[in-house]
C-alpha cells in the first residue's frame, strides 16, 4: 500500500513538471520568432506585443501549475508519513497551505495582467515569495527523514537494552563476551551520534523563510541534508553492531549446548 502511495506521489510530481515543461517549450518557440518581425508596421507590432504578453502569461501560469502540483504531491507525502511527529506535520501543512493559497491567488493575478513588466514581477514573486523547489520540498523531505531517524534511534535504544541484558546473562554463565561488549559500546556511541546529528534539524529547517537570497536558503537546506546524512550513517553502523551482537550471543549459546 505504501509503495502505491509513493508511486502516486511521484506521478503527481512528474505530471506537474511535464505540464510546465511542455508549455515552456511552446512559449520559447513562439517568442524566438518575434525578433524577425521587429520591422513590421505599427499595427502588426502591437499585435505581436500582445502575443508576447499572452505567451508570457502561459509560461508563468505553467510554472505556477508545476509548483502547485509539487505542493499537492508533498501534501500526500505528509499525510502518508508514519513517523512524522504531530508538531512537524502541523508545521508542514501550514507551510504548504500558505504556498498553495498564495500561488493560486498569484495565478489569478497573472491571468489579468496586460504588460510584460507586470508579468516579470509576478514571475519573480512566484520564485522568491514561495521557493517551492529549493526550500519547501526540502523542508518536507528532510523533516520526514529526520523524524524517521529520530524514531529509529528510539527503537534501537530499546534493542540496545535487550542486547545488553543478553550479554550480561551470557557473561554470568561464564561465556567470553568481550567482542559483544565492544560492539555494544560502539552501538551506544553510534546511537548517540545519530541522535545528536538530527536533534533540532527539522525545527531549524522549518523556521527558514523564502526570500530573494537563494544561496542563503540553499546553504541552510544543505546543512540540514548533511546532518540527516550523518544520522543515517550512524544508524547504519548501530544496526550493524546490533546484528553482530545478536550473532555473537547466539553463537555463544549454541556452543554451550
Amino acid at each position: 500500500m505504501r509503495t502505491d502511495k509513493r508511486t502516486s506521489t511521484q506521478r503527481l510530481l512528474l505530471a506537474g513538471r511535464l505540464a510546465a515543461t511542455g508549455l515552456v517549450a511552446a512559449t520559447l518557440g513562439l517568442t524566438a520568432a518575434l525578433p524577425a518581425q521587429a520591422a513590421a508596421p505599427t499595427g502588426v507590432v502591437l499585435a505581436d506585443r500582445a502575443t508576447t504578453v499572452d505567451a508570457a502569461k502561459r509560461l508563468v501560469t505553467a510554472r505556477i501549475d508545476g509548483r502547485l502540483a509539487v505542493l499537492r504531491a508533498n501534501g500526500v507525502a505528509i499525510n502518508n508519513a508514519a513517523r512524522l511527529s504531530d508538531g512537524h506535520q502541523a508545521a508542514l501543512k501550514a507551510i504548504l497551505d500558505q504556498a498553495v493559497t498564495g500561488l493560486t491567488e498569484l495565478k489569478a493575478k497573472v491571468a489579468g495582467e496586460t504588460t510584460l513588466e507586470a508579468l516579470k514581477a509576478d514571475a519573480r514573486s512566484m520564485v522568491e515569495d514561495y521557493r517551492v523547489y529549493i526550500l519547501v520540498q526540502k523542508q518536507v523531505h528532510l523533516t520526514l527523514a529526520a523524524d524517521v531517524e529520530t524514531a529509529a534511534v528510539a527503537r534501537l535504544r530499546t534493542a540496545y537494552d535487550k542486547l545488553g541484558k543478553a550479554i550480561a546473562a551470557a557473561k554470568a554463565a561464564g561465556k567470553d563476551v568481550g567482542d559483544a561488549e565492544a560492539k555494544l559500546a560502539d552501538m551506544k556511541a553510534q546511537l548517540d551520534k545519530a541522535e545528536a546529528a538530527v536533534s533540532g534539524v527539522a525545527d531549524a529547517l522549518l523556521a527558514v523563510k523564502p526570500g530573494p537570497d537563494a544561496e542563503a536558503i540553499k546553504a541552510q537546506t544543505q546543512a540540514a541534508r548533511g546532518k540527516v546524512r550523518d544520522g543515517r550513517t550512524a544508524l547504519k553502523a548501530a544496526i550493524a553492531d546490533a546484528k553482530a551482537i545478536r550473532d555473537l550471543v547466539k553463537d555463544k549459546a549454541a556452543k554451550s549446548k
